[in-house]
C-alpha cells in the first residue's frame, strides 16, 4: 500500500482532467491554479491540447473562434462561482462546456439544500440545463465532472490542500457568537447557550463553514477511496472532533469502508492547540521557515514564495518587459531540486545550504561551467552567489537546472536580507520569555512585551512582530500568563501604537483593523486582539496529556518549549494502548458494538494509530516547517513500523498566524 501516495492519487486525477483539455480554452480559479502549479504547471495543460488558459473571472471570456471551454473550479457551482460561470459563458460563443469541480456531488446538494435530502443526479442535471441555457441552445453539449484537484504533493511524506486554508480551528472566544447563531436558528425557541466548544457539533456551525467542512470531508474521502483505504479516525481538538465526526458519518465514506481493504489511521489535529512554532521567528531552524518570514508569497498562493530572478536575468533599463518572479515548486524532473525542496523543511539551514552548494557545483561541472567540482572550504554567501551566477551565460544549463537555481536564489535572497539578523534577535527574545514564564525572579513575560511595545521604535521592532511575540507567549504560557492588569495595559498601549504607526502598518496589521485607522477602530482592534490572546491561553484547557507545552527549568537545565505535534506523534507509537486520553477515537462501528453489548465477548479496547500500516496526520489550520522537521526527527529516532504522512492546508509562519488567529474566525464575522 505504501506505493499509493497522495501524490500518485493527485496525478491520476489531473490525468483524467487533462483528457478534457483538447482544443479548449481553460478557465481556472486561484485554488485550483495553485494546485496545478505544483502538479505540472501551465505546461501540463498546453501538452494536453489546451488552446488558451485564463483566470476564472467575470472579466474574462472566450475569443471569437473558441467553441469549447473547460472550467476548473474548487467550489460547488453556486452563488459567486455560478455567477462567474454564467458571466463567462454569456460573453462567449461556446458550444461545448466541461465543468470540473473539486466539490463532490454530495457537497453540491448540501450547499444548495442545506442538508435536506436531495437527489445528487437531479441537481447535476439541473446545473447542466442552466449551462445550456446560458450557452443559448439546448442542442449544445455540457458535461459535469468531479475530480478533487486540491492536493499539493510536496514530498512522499508531506502534502498540502491549499483550498482549505480558510478552515481554521474554532477558539473559546467563538463560543458566544456560536450561541447567538444557534439562538437565531431556533426561531424564537429558548436554547441554552453554549458554555464551551465541547458542546458545539457540526449542525451548530455557520452555514458556510459547514459547507467547507463537508467539502474537506468529501475530498479526504475521495483520497482514501483512491487508496482503497478503510480509515480509523482519531482527533485532538474541538474542530478536529467536529470534522472527524462528519467524516465518520459521511454516507459515501461509510459505504466505502464496507469494501475497502487497506487500513489507514487518520489523525486530525487542531493547529491552534500549539501556536508557538508557527509564531516563532526562528523558523524551526529550517531554511523554509526563514524564507516564509522574509520572502513574499507568490501572488494568490498559500505555499510558494516569489523569488527575485534578476541576478540571472538582466533586463535593459529601457525595456518594457517586466521580470516574472521565480518560485520554489518543481516544474520538471529535477532530482536534485526535489531533494533540496524536502531538505528545506526537514534539515537545518546549514545542511540545506551545503546541499544547494553541492548540487550547484555538480551541475556547473556537468555543463563545463566550472572546474571546481569539490567546493572545498567554507560555504559563504558570496561563493554561493558566484556558483549560481555561472549559469547566466548558458541558457541550456540554465533551463536544465531551473528549479535548483530558483531555490538557490531564494536562499541567497533570504540570507542577504537585512532583516535576517533581526529575526535572530526576535528569537532571542522568545527564548528570554520562555525562561521567564513561571519564574518569580524574572519580569513577567507580558510586562516585558508591553515595555517593548513602548520602546519599539528605539529597538527597531514592528507592531506585527510584537503581535507574533504576544501570540507565542499566550500559547506557551497558558491561562495565567496574561493578568487582567496587563490585559488592560495591553489594550491601551496597542490602540495608541496603532494610531501612532498608522502610516507604516504592515498589510497583516491593516487586515486586523479592517477599516481606516483612527482612535475608535484602533481601540476596537486592540480589544479584539486581547480577546483572542485570552482565547489562545485557554485553547488546551480541555486536554490532559498535552495541556502544557512549557517545561519549567531547574538547577540542571533551563526552561524549555515542548512542541505538541512531535510529542503526539511519538506517543502514538510508544504510549501504552489507550493511554492518550486527548486522542479521541471516532468509529460508528465501535459505538454500535458497545451499544449492542457485544463488548462483553470481544476485545473493544481503544485502538491506536500505530495499529494500521499507514498513519496520516492532518493539521487543521496550517503546520510550520519547524513542526515538520521535529516530527521527522522523532520518526527517525523511533523508526516506526508504519508509514507516516503529514498533511495540512499550508505552511504556517508568523505573519500567517497573526492574520488568522488574532481576529474573529472568518465564518463568524
Amino acid at each position: 500500500m505504501g506505493s499509493v501516495s497522495a501524490g500518485h492519487v493527485s496525478e491520476a486525477w489531473w490525468g483524467e482532467a487533462c483528457k478534457k483539455m483538447k482544443n479548449a480554452v481553460v478557465f481556472l480559479d486561484n485554488p485550483t491554479a495553485e494546485c496545478l502549479h505544483w502538479s505540472g504547471g501551465l505546461d501540463r495543460l498546453v501538452k494536453a491540447g489546451a488552446k488558451n488558459v485564463k483566470e476564472f473571472s467575470s472579466f474574462e471570456s472566450g475569443n471569437s473562434g473558441d467553441v469549447k471551454a473547460v472550467f476548473l473550479v474548487s467550489d460547488p457551482v453556486r452563488d459567486t462561482t455560478a455567477t462567474i460561470l454564467h458571466d463567462i459563458i454569456k460573453a462567449s460563443k461556446f458550444e461545448y462546456c466541461v465543468v470540473i469541480s473539486s466539490a463532490h456531488p454530495n457537497v453540491h446538494t448540501y450547499a444548495r439544500y442545506g442538508g435536506r435530502e436531495a437527489d445528487e443526479g437531479g441537481l447535476i442535471a439541473e446545473l447542466e440545463r442552466d449551462v445550456l441555457t446560458w450557452m443559448g441552445s439546448m442542442n449544445y453539449t455540457v458535461e459535469f465532472f468531479h475530480f478533487p484537484l486540491v492536493i499539493v504533493p510536496y514530498s512522499e511524506t508531506l502534502f498540502f490542500m491549499p483550498p482549505f486554508s480558510k478552515l481554521y480551528p474554532l477558539l473559546p472566544s467563538d463560543v458566544p457568537r456560536l450561541s447567538e447563531l444557534q439562538q437565531v436558528a431556533s426561531k424564537g425557541e429558548k436554547v441554552k447557550p453554549f458554555e464551551s466548544l465541547g458542546e458545539v457539533e457540526f449542525p451548530h456551525l455557520p452555514y458556510e463553514m459547514r459547507v467547507l467542512v463537508r467539502q474537506f470531508v468529501s475530498c479526504i474521502h475521495s483520497l482514501l477511496q483512491a487508496m482503497n483505504a478503510r480509515e480509523e479516525i482519531y482527533t485532538v481538538g474541538h474542530t478536529a472532533r467536529i470534522v472527524g465526526t462528519d467524516l465518520d458519518t459521511f454516507i459515501p465514506a461509510r459505504q466505502r469502508r464496507k469494501t475497502a481493504t487497506n487500513k489507514v489511521s487518520l489523525v486530525l489535529v487542531d493547529g491552534t492547540l500549539d501556536l508557538c512554532e508557527g509564531s516563532s521567528h526562528g523558523g524551526g531552524g529550517t531554511l523554509m521557515g526563514r524564507i516564509l518570514d522574509l520572502l513574499p508569497r507568490l501572488p494568490a498562493h498559500q505555499i510558494d514564495s516569489a523569488v527575485n530572478m534578476s541576478p540571472l536575468c538582466s533586463l535593459h533599463p529601457s525595456s518594457e518587459w517586466s521580470l516574472m518572479p521565480g518560485c520554489l515548486a518543481l516544474q520538471g524532473e529535477e532530482e536534485r531540486a526535489d531533494k533540496v525542496l524536502r531538505a528545506m523543511v526537514t534539515a537545518s539551514t546549514k545542511e540545506t545550504l551545503a546541499l544547494i552548494n553541492k548540487y550547484m557545483l555538480e551541475a556547473s561541472c556537468q555543463n563545463d561551467l566550472s572546474e571546481d567540482c569539490e567546493g572545498k572550504g567554507r560555504i559563504t554567501l558570496e561563493s554561493l552567489k558566484q556558483n549560481i551566477q555561472q549559469f547566466a551565460s548558458d541558457i541550456e544549463a540554465f533551463t536544465e537546472n531551473a528549479a535548483l537555481l530558483q531555490q538557490g536564489l531564494a536562499a541567497v535572497e533570504c540570507l542577504s536580507d537585512s532583516r535576517y539578523s533581526h529575526l535572530d534577535q526576535l528569537l532571542s527574545l522568545e527564548k528570554q520569555i520562555t525562561q521567564s514564564i513561571g519564574d518569580p525572579d524574572e519580569i513577567p513575560p507580558f510586562t516585558q512585551i508591553l515595555q517593548l511595545l513602548k520602546t519599539r521604535k528605539a529597538h527597531g521592532v514592528t507592531l506585527e512582530e510584537i503581535l507574533s511575540l504576544m501570540t507565542y507567549t499566550a500559547s506557551l504560557g497558558g491561562p495565567d500568563i496574561l493578568t487582567p492588569k496587563e490585559e488592560y495595559a495591553l489594550v491601551n498601549l496597542l490602540s495608541q501604537a496603532l494610531v501612532e504607526d498608522r502610516h507604516n502598518l504592515s498589510d497583516t496589521v491593516l487586515e486586523l483593523v479592517d477599516e481606516e485607522v483612527d482612535e475608535v477602530s484602533a481601540l476596537k482592534t486592540a480589544q479584539g486582539v486581547a480577546k483572542q490572546l485570552h482565547a489562545i491561553t485557554l485553547a488546551r484547557q480541555h486536554l490532559t496529556n498535552y495541556r502544557h507545552t512549557h517545561l519549567p527549568g531547574d538547577s540542571a537545565q533551563p526552561a524549555q518549549y515542548r512542541s505538541l505535534l512531535p510529542r503526539l506523534v511519538r506517543d502514538c507509537f510508544i504510549a501504552p494502548q489507550g493511554e492518550i486520553a486527548d486522542l479521541q477515537y471516532r468509529s460508528a462501528g465501535l459505538k454500535d458494538l458497545i451499544k449492542t453489548g457485544f463488548s462483553l465477548f470481544v476485545n473493544v479496547s481503544k485502538p491506536m494509530p500505530r495499529d494500521a500500516p499507514m498513519m496520516i496526520v492532518y493539521v487543521i489550520g496550517g503546520i510550520s516547517p519547524g513542526e515538520v522537521r521535529d516530527i521527522q526527527q522523532v520518526l527517525a529516532d523511533i523508526e516506526p513500523a508504519c508509514d507516516v504522512v503529514l498533511a495540512s492546508s499550508h505552511l504556517s509562519y508568523p505573519s500567517d498566524v497573526v492574520a488568522r488567529v488574532l481576529k474573529c474566525n472568518t465564518f463568524l464575522q
